[in-house]
């Protein structure tokens, strides 16, 4: 009997000092953060290691590895280590991981805004974006990515395409299926299938829609010539709104992202890119109008 108690009493210890020995390894696990919910509308949940989806809440914090997914009606945005303001889409899906030097957004499906301050960024940081089949890096930008369903052309197979539209700045965008051939995309420019294009003013809307909230005035409808300048403003509003609501208190100085409001067309004048001209005004139909057409776009 006695045998028995101290053979109990062993394996209790050996349990205990197995405990023990584990708990360090459970503390290297601690999930690590990496920003801080400053704007949030609807429906946002968010999934972690081994935990199911539950909701996100303003101000709450966003940890490596989270997987981000916004519902109908629905949109965040997110200060990332004080660098970044990433806004996300309704019907969205990123998930966030970090390397030494790399933070990496994956986005899965939908459409985000990502403007990164330079002046933040340390030298030889790096934030990547990858979108489906295309993969940008990052530094001191202001752009926006989407994933979208591709269409079988020319023998390819049908799959999500990525997309990336640069406001600010340049990226360096390659495709995955080839990673040693990167290209340069400049300000108002788009990379997509492997190639680069210029920006016009009548595609703004269409790449701004779903990026605004009530502290982002709506763009959507605004007039197609319109389009750099209100591109440009969301823009320096995204970045400042983040700072202002929340975020710059909880993660440290505000962003110092500033974008220039320029006169439409500015960066499109080019001999390899001749400027659009902006559709002409609709007749004057109410009394006291000039007879003529001229001097009525100035009297608005």
């Amino acid at each position: 009997m006695l045998r028995l108690v101290r053979h109990a009493a062993l394996s209790v210890s050996l349990v205990s000092l197995s405990i023990i020995a584990l708990v360090p390894s459970v503390a290297s696990t601690e999930p690590v953060k990496a920003g801080v919910v400053t704007t949030l509308e609807g429906n946002v949940t968010v999934s972690r290691v081994a935990l199911p989806p539950q909701p996100l809440k303003f101000k709450d914090d966003v940890f490596v590895n989270d997987k981000v997914v916004t519902g109908d009606r629905s949109i965040a945005r997110m200060l990332l280590g004080g660098k970044a303001v990433v806004t996300v889409r309704e019907r969205s899906a990123l998930t966030i991981t970090e390397v030494p030097g790399k933070a990496t957004i994956d986005l899965a499906a939908g459409k985000i805004a990502v403007a990164v301050a330079k002046d933040k960024m340390k030298p030889g940081e790096l934030l990547e974006i990858r979108a489906a089949n295309a993969v940008a890096g990052v530094r001191g930008t202001v752009v926006i990515a989407e994933v979208s369903t591709g269409s079988a052309q020319l023998g390819g197979s049908a799959g999500p395409v990525g997309t990336f539209w640069v406001l600010k700045g340049q990226v360096e965008a390659y495709l995955t299926s080839r990673p040693g051939n990167p290209l340069l995309v400049g300000a108002l420019q788009e990379f997509r299938g492997g190639n680069v294009a210029n920006i016009v003013p009548s595609q703004m809307p269409k790449i701004l829609h779903g990026l605004s909230t009530g502290k982002v005035p709506p763009t959507a409808n605004q007039a197609p010539e319109r389009g750099v300048q209100a591109g440009l403003e969301l823009a320096n509003t995204s970045s400042a709104a983040a700072a202002a609501g929340g975020g710059a208190n909880l993660t440290g100085p505000p962003l110092n992202v500033t974008v220039p409001i320029l006169p439409s067309n500015a960066q499109l004048n080019s001999p390899n890119h001749p400027t659009p001209q902006p559709p002409p005004p609709p007749p004057c139909v109410l009394p006291g109008c000039p007879r003529s057409g001229a001097g009525l776009s100035a009297g608005r």
